[in-house]
C-alpha cells in the first residue's frame, strides 16, 4: 500500500478508517460523517469533497437524500479491502518504517529538483509526514533518515532534526526508478553488495534481498505459529529489524543476534508443524545468517 500510485490523501484515509470502525468493518452500512467532520476539525463541503473523491475512486457510496452536507456514507467491496489493509498497515511496524524510508527518499528528491537543500525538521511539515492518515513520529523520521544515510542513499550534514539533507546519487536513482527503497536496495545494494559470512564450511554471501525474501516469508506466515500478540509483535519487530540491518553488510554480529532469536522464537512456537514448515522454507538464508 506505501507505493500505491494515486493513493488516497491524508483525508481520504482517515475518513475510510473511520467508516470502518463505525460501520463494524461491514459494507451496506450508511454511516452519518457530521460526526467525521467535527472530529477532525472540517467543514462540512469539505468532507463533502472528501466524499466524492472516495466515490469516484469506487471506494464508498454516498447517500445524497439528505438535506444538509456531508451525506451519510457507506464502504463499497473495495473500499472494505482497502481500510482493511490501511487498518493492518497501520499497526505494522514494517509498513511504517518502509513507508518512511520511502516518502523522505521522495521529499528529499523533490526539495533538490527546487532547488533547495532543507533541513530534515522541514519533512514534518510536508504532506508526506502523514502515514495513512497519522503523522510519523521524530523518532520514526530520524531511524529512517540515519538507515538511508548508512545505505547511501542519503546525506545528512549535522545532527537529529537539524541535519540538511540531500540525496546521493545512489539516491536519486532509487526516487527515479519509484519502486521502493527495499527493492531499490535488493536490486543495487550498498557497498559490496553482499553480507560477506565466514564459517567454518566455507563462506557465504547472502545477499540484501535474500534478507528481504527471508523477512517476508515470516510476516507472511507469522500468524499461523499460534503466538500470543506479544510474542508476535516481537517476531514481526525482530524480523524488520533484521531486514534494516541486512542492508548493512558492517553489522554481520547483529544479524547473527537477530537471527539466533528469530530462530528460538520458531523453534518455540506453539504451533509445531506450521513452524517447521517455516524453518525449512527460510532454512538456508537462516543457516548462513547463523553461520
Amino acid at each position: 500500500m506505501t507505493r500505491r500510485a494515486a493513493a488516497p490523501g491524508r483525508y481520504e484515509v482517515r475518513l475510510l478508517l473511520w467508516l470502518l470502525e463505525q460501520s463494524g468493518r461491514r459494507t451496506r452500512v450508511p454511516v452519518p460523517t457530521g460526526d467525521f467532520a467535527r472530529q477532525q476539525n472540517k467543514p462540512a463541503l469539505g468532507v463533502t469533497a472528501v466524499v466524492e473523491d472516495l466515490q469516484e475512486r469506487g471506494l464508498v457510496l454516498a447517500h445524497e437524500d439528505g438535506e444538509r452536507p456531508p451525506p451519510d456514507t457507506e464502504l463499497t467491496a473495495d473500499g472494505l479491502a482497502l481500510a482493511l489493509e490501511l487498518a493492518d498497515e497501520l499497526h505494522d511496524e514494517g509498513a511504517l518504517h518502509r513507508y518512511t524510508e520511502d516518502a523522505l527518499l521522495d521529499w528529499a528528491s523533490e526539495q533538490e529538483r527546487a532547488g533547495h537543500r532543507p533541513r530534515l525538521k522541514e519533512f514534518f511539515v510536508s504532506e508526506q509526514v502523514f502515514f495513512h492518515g497519522t503523522p510519523l513520529s521524530q523518532g520514526d523520521v530520524e531511524g529512517s533518515a540515519r538507515f538511508l544515510h548508512q545505505t547511501g542513499l542519503l546525506a545528512l550534514d549535522g545532527e537529529t532534526v537539524e541535519a540538511r539533507v540531500t540525496p546521493t546519487g545512489a539516491g536519486r536513482r532509487c526516487a527515479a526508478a519509484g519502486q521502493g527503497v527495499s527493492a531499490f536496495l535488493t536490486r543495487e545494494p550498498p557497498g559490496a553488495g553482499a553480507i560477506h559470512i565466514g564459517t567454518v564450511q566455507g563462506d557465504f554471501n547472502v545477499t540484501y534481498g535474500n534478507v528481504v525474501h527471508f523477512v517476508d516469508t515470516i510476516r507472511d506466515r507469522a500468524a499461523g505459529l499460534d503466538l500470543d500478540d506479544e510474542r508476535l509483535r516481537q517476531l514481526i519487530r525482530d524480523s524488520e529489524e533484521l531486514r534494516r540491518t541486512g542492508a548493512l553488510p558492517q553489522q554481520r554480529g547483529r544479524l547473527r543476534a537477530l537471527a539466533t532469536r528469530i530462530r528460538e522464537q520458531l523453534v518455540a512456537a506453539p504451533n509445531s508443524v506450521a513452524a517447521q514448515a517455516l524453518l525449512q522454507s527460510i532454512g538456508p538464508v537462516l543457516t548462513r545468517l547463523l553461520g
